[in-house]
This record gives structure tokens, C-alpha cells and sequence, in this order.
């Protein structure tokens, strides 16, 4: 399961913080609302389930402009 939990809202970009399901931190993301651009903090693609989980995710709340403070996506 990965947890995501809102850092910063612009009118461009959303960043979230991403947790494993024991709430230890994984890495920081940023994504570009336009462009549907993920930046993984230290990272130039995507490697792991946790970041294809939460790039999903960011493509629903692109879908409805609702970005909640805090979201999850479980492996099931």
C-alpha cells in the first residue's frame, strides 16, 4: 500500500510525500498538473510500485481537479 500525503498545491504542480503502509517515508514527488509530468525526487523514472500507484492516482485527481490532503491505493 502506498500513502500519499499533500506538501504543496500551485496552480501547476501537486508534491506529495509518499509512505509505505507502516508509515515509514519512501521519497518526495512532484507532478505537473498540465503535462501529467511526475518528478521523483533524486530519481529520473519510475522504479517501484509505490510511484506507479501514485502516478495513477494523480491521473483520478487530474480527472476531477481534487487533490486531498492525504490519499491511498492499496495492492488489492
Amino acid at each position: 500500500m502506498v500513502v500519499m500525503k499533500l506538501i504543496n498545491e500551485t496552480d501547476k504542480y501537486v508534491e506529495y510525500a509518499l509512505y509505505n503502509g507502516n508509515d515509514e517515508f519512501i521519497e518526495k514527488i512532484r507532478f505537473y498538473k498540465d503535462s501529467k509530468f511526475l518528478i521523483i525526487e533524486g530519481k529520473k523514472k519510475m522504479a517501484s510500485h509505490y510511484e506507479t500507484a501514485s502516478y495513477r492516482l494523480l491521473l483520478e485527481c487530474v480527472e476531477d481537479n481534487v487533490y486531498p490532503k492525504e490519499m491511498s491505493k492499496g495492492w488489492g
